[in-house]
């Protein structure tokens, strides 16, 4: 179980850390939330500074490979709440958070 821990992440550029004052389940699901917030906030910043430095082509390519990924991210990191229940929700949120800090390390090192 979640509640009461610390999630942080080992990359010092995303070190997070996510400690709920509640052991309520939308409380919890809140810290997972403002983490993807700040993740997907450096991954949009990362996006743009290498989208700036590329050619047209390579714009073109990484374009398609962003749609692929979010698409990806989206058929992977889903809610189960049926088999799962409520905590599915915070496996999701993980997933998310984890998937975006990998893709960022994956811009940084984009050519």
């Amino acid at each position: 179980m979640l509640f009461g821990s610390t999630l942080t992440f080992a990359d010092a550029d995303y070190q997070v850390k996510c400690v709920p004052n509640s052991t309520m389940h939308n409380d919890i699901l809140g810290c997972y939330i403002d983490e993807y917030k700040t993740a997907d906030k450096k991954l949009n910043t990362a996006y743009k500074q290498k989208m700036a430095g590329l050619k047209k082509n390579r714009k073109e390519e990484l374009q398609r490979l962003q749609r692929n990924w979010i698409k990806e991210k989206e058929s992977k990191c889903v809610v189960d709440e049926a088999n799962y229940g409520r905590e599915s929700h915070f496996d999701a949120m993980q997933c998310e958070i984890d998937m975006t800090n990998d893709r960022i390390k994956f811009l940084k090192k984009y050519k």
